[in-house]
C-alpha cells in the first residue's frame, strides 16, 4: 500500500531520535512512498513557556541533515522538507518569517502549550475542573492560530487529552463536549484555504488509542466541506515510522475521501487513494 507522512521527526528535534537519512529508510520500509519532515519548531520553551526568540537556531542542521537523506533515497519515493511550528499565535511576526522559509514544502500549525505555560507533556493535572477549563483555553488559542498564514494544516487538534487520559481524568475534545467551538474553529480553517491532520500517534498511547483528533471532529471536517487532509505518523524514533497510518488511511476512506493531501513548496497536492 501507498502510504504519505506528512509529520515525522528527527534528530533536529529535541525529542527526535533518529537522522533524516534513518527515519527515512525506516519509513520507506513500513510503506511510505511520500513524506515530509516536520521537526519541531516551537516560539515558546517547552520546560518553562517563556518565548525563545532562536527556536529556529538548527535550519543549517536540517538542511544538511535533508541534503543527506535525499541522496540516499530510493528512487520511487518522495521526500519533503517541513516544520512543525508551534504556538505561532503567540509570536506571529517570527512565525510568519520563519513560514517564508523558501526551502520549507510544509508548514505544520501546533499548540502544545499556552501562552505562559510549560507543554501540555510537562503540566500536572489535578482534577476535572482544571482539565475542562485547560481544553476551554486551549480551543481559545487554536481559534487565534487558525486566522494566521503562518502554517498549511493544523496538527493534532485535541492534543492535550493524550496527557488529561494520562493523569486519569477523563474530560474530552468532541463534538459533543465543544461543538460550537470546533464548527468555528474548522470553518475558519476550511474558509482560509487550511487542511487538518490525521495524528496516529494516539494508537501508540495506551491511554488513548484513536486518532488525534476523534474521528467525529475529523467526520464533522468532511461534513462542513473539508478537502484539504493529511495523515502523519508522528514519529520521533525508526521503530515509530509509518506506525498507524494504516488506520489513518482507513479512516479517509471511512469518511468518503478519494484522496490524501501532500504539499510540496506550501501547495496542496491531492494523491488519489488505492
Amino acid at each position: 500500500m501507498y502510504f504519505t507522512d506528512n509529520h515525522i521527526h528527527s534528530l533536529c528535534s529535541p525529542d527526535g531520535y533518529g537522522s533524516m537519512t534513518e527515519m527515512m529508510e525506516a519509513s520507506y520500509a513500513a510503506g511510505v512512498r511520500h513524506m515530509c519532515f516536520t521537526d519541531h519548531c516551537d516560539m515558546d520553551n517547552y520546560l518553562t513557556g517563556a518565548p525563545d526568540p532562536d527556536c529556529f537556531s538548527f535550519r543549517d542542521r536540517m538542511n544538511q541533515l535533508y541534503a543527506e537523506a535525499l541522496k540516499a533515497k530510493p528512487g520511487d519515493m518522495t521526500l519533503c522538507l517541513g516544520l512543525e511550528l508551534g504556538e505561532g499565535n503567540h509570536n506571529p511576526e517570527l512565525a510568519a518569517e520563519i513560514a517564508a522559509s523558501p526551502e520549507l514544502d510544509f508548514v505544520l500549525g501546533s499548540l502544545h502549550n499556552l501562552r505562559g505555560t510549560v507543554d501540555f507533556y510537562e503540566m500536572s493535572y489535578t482534577d476535572e475542573t482544571f482539565c475542562r477549563n485547560l481544553l476551554d483555553l486551549y480551543m481559545g488559542e487554536l481559534l487565534e492560530l487558525a486566522g494566521l498564514p503562518s502554517f498549511d494544516v493544523m496538527a493534532h487538534i485535541g492534543y492535550p487529552v493524550r496527557y488529561i487520559r494520562k493523569a486519569g481524568f477523563s474530560s474530552d475534545m468532541t463534538t459533543d463536549t465543544h461543538g460550537d467551538r470546533l464548527r468555528a474553529l474548522l470553518k475558519k480553517l476550511i474558509e482560509s484555504g487550511k487542511g487538518i491532520e490525521i495524528n496516529c500517534a494516539g494508537y501508540r498511547n495506551r491511554y488513548l488509542n484513536d486518532s488525534v483528533p476523534a474521528f467525529d471532529i475529523l467526520r464533522l471536517y468532511k461534513e462542513m466541506g473539508g478537502e484539504v487532509i493529511t495523515v502523519g505518523s508522528d514519529a520521533h524514533k525508526t521503530e515509530q515510522a509509518g506506525s498507524g497510518l494504516n488506520k489513518g488511511f482507513d479512516i479517509l476512506r471511512s469518511l468518503g475521501y478519494k484522496y490524501v493531501t501532500v504539499f510540496e513548496k506550501r501547495k496542496p497536492k491531492f494523491i488519489k487513494l488505492d
